[in-house]
């Protein structure tokens, strides 16, 4: 789930993060209002929210493409990674928007002076070092979506916490597989944490030598 959110969160919220910081018109506003909105609001209410009115969408697309498949086919899955995905996207616009006004006009004025075209001035000067300066918040944006896939099982997604509960009202322990879940997550999160933190160190390493 995790996997899959951030795959499609990230391109997305990275032109997002474009739009805003170069305050394309109409596009920008459009893209303020969606923040001002998924941030206003639990991710519970978007999990609900996309559960709800998401069948009902992708049946009328299907309907419209003319696809031989029944919306029920679809896996409840999709509509949590959907649901993860628009906080996420959120997250990582926020994040890298704030990196590219972090970096200083003259990386751009530089990239245009040795010959580069707009688009290879930003992917090769500006789009590095404004991901590195984002890359804190980007992690953090990750460990809330581990930590938010336990919402999953609201909508009939069997997750570890809704296998958990599962296991233990079958075998009567909930206290044993509560627990067992709680050092699950506390492993896997300290590992993630523990990976962001070194490639931080490389990020780190890369910024004092672009300075």
């Amino acid at each position: 789930i995790v996997l899959y959110a951030l795959v499609i969160s990230f391109p997305i919220g990275v032109l997002m993060a474009l739009i805003n910081a170069k305050k394309v018109k109409g596009l920008s506003q459009i893209v303020r209002v969606y923040i001002s909105l998924i941030r206003g609001t639990p991710l519970i209410l978007h999990i609900y929210v996309i559960y709800s009115i998401g069948p009902v969408l992708l049946e009328n697309l299907i309907k419209a493409l003319h696809i031989k498949k029944s919306v029920y086919d679809i896996d409840n899955i999709v509509y949590a990674i959907i649901a993860l995905s628009l906080t996420a996207t959120v997250s990582i616009s926020e994040a890298v928007r704030a990196g590219l006004l972090s970096v200083d006009k003259g990386q751009e004025e530089a990239g245009y002076s040795v010959g580069l075209t707009k688009i290879h001035t930003f992917i090769r000067i500006i789009f590095p070092q404004a991901l590195t300066a984002a890359f804190p918040v980007i992690g953090n944006t990750i460990v809330e979506l581990i930590k938010g896939t336990s919402l999953s099982f609201m909508v009939s997604v069997t997750e570890i916490t809704g296998r958990a509960k599962i296991v233990g009202g079958v075998e009567l322990r909930y206290f044993e597989a509560y627990l067992t879940i709680f050092f699950v997550y506390i492993l896997l999160i300290g590992t993630v944490e523990i990976i962001i933190k070194l490639l931080e160190k490389r990020t780190g390493r890369y910024r004092r030598s672009v300075c």
